[in-house]
């Protein structure tokens, strides 16, 4: 049993209220506070216009977005650091790290979160590409990947010492997706770009692989899409293509279908998986009606209504 939402495009964790995870999302000219059930808790209204996007967020008192005008950190006061037309923001060590495409490459900067002052910045040769960038739990690290379309993915370690930048590339050659990191920290889930057979479980920060789950083993037809998230330190949950939302266990030792209100392959398909927190999983859907979001709670190998 589910609940099904209107389309939640942009959804960002906003850090925790109460002990309780948030999340943040852009929605008729103001950043809308969510809770771990995404229901509205409150609102912070910007005179923004055009295509925005919430890139990264700490509650309501520190926002970064993307605007038709280019990045717009909201904190006491907002600024709108010039020439700067981001596509991916984090907060890591304490600073605002920025991912801004710039012709053949893409330009990462530290940038004063008060004033929008470049702190440091270092280019990535990486073309056409689109930035993601996945804070890491509990360490001042984060991923940095980029998607390069059919040239690939590059993926690259982030770290911030003071306001200095220090980027080392990871996983050359793999086209990793990156999944996000287990609530602990401890491992990383990668998913397939160039090989839809497999998902990868490795060690962080060894990288270390620690198992792999094949498509032919658990009769994924067409292999797994992009889409993959932690449901908490023991159990994940991907995408077999055209077939269903699956939950496996960290060593991907056990593996179910579960069950769904729409029929996939030609009727519908998984985008999006986010981890809301105390088992439940908000999955981006599209059908041939539109897209939507399909709020699911996991709890021991069975779903239940929220």
């Amino acid at each position: 049993m589910i609940d099904i939402l209107d389309p939640m495009p942009g959804l960002v964790p906003a850090g925790e209220s109460g002990g309780r995870p948030t999340f943040a999302l852009w929605r008729e000219g103001a950043v809308r506070l969510l809770d771990d059930r995404l229901a509205e808790k409150t609102q912070r209204v910007l005179p923004l216009e055009g295509d925005v996007r919430v890139l990264a967020a700490a509650g309501l008192d520190l926002l970064v977005l993307a605007a038709a005008g280019g990045l717009v950190v909201a904190g006491t006061d907002v600024v709108t650091p010039a020439g700067t037309p981001a596509d991916a923001a984090a907060l890591v060590g304490g600073r605002l790290v920025v991912a801004v495409a710039d012709g053949e490459r893409h330009r990462l900067l530290v940038l004063d979160s008060a004033t929008g002052t470049i702190l440091d910045t270092q280019a990535i040769d990486a073309d056409a590409a689109r930035a993601v960038l996945h804070p890491h739990p509990a360490e001042d690290t984060a991923i940095l990947e980029l998607a390069m379309g059919q040239d690939g993915v590059l993926a690259f370690r982030v770290d911030v010492e003071g306001s200095r930048l220090h980027v080392t590339e990871i996983l050359a050659g793999d086209d990793p997706v990156i999944a996000g990191f287990s609530p602990s920290g401890a491992r990383l889930l990668v998913t397939p770009y160039s090989d839809p057979q497999t998902v990868r479980m490795l060690s962080w920060p060894e990288l270390e692989e620690i198992a792999r789950l094949d498509a032919d083993d658990v009769d994924a037809a067409y292999g797994f899409g992009l889409a993959g998230c932690w449901i908490d330190d023991d159990r994940v949950a991907v995408y077999a293509t055209e077939d269903a939302l699956m939950v496996t266990g960290a060593n991907f030792e056990s593996c179910e279908r579960i069950a769904m209100p729409i029929d996939f392959g030609d009727e519908g398909e998984v985008e999006s998986l986010t981890h809301l927190g105390s088992g439940t999983v908000a999955v981006g859907a599209w059908t041939p009606a539109g897209r939507l979001t399909l709020v699911v709670r996991l709890n021991a190998g069975r779903t239940s209504r929220l």
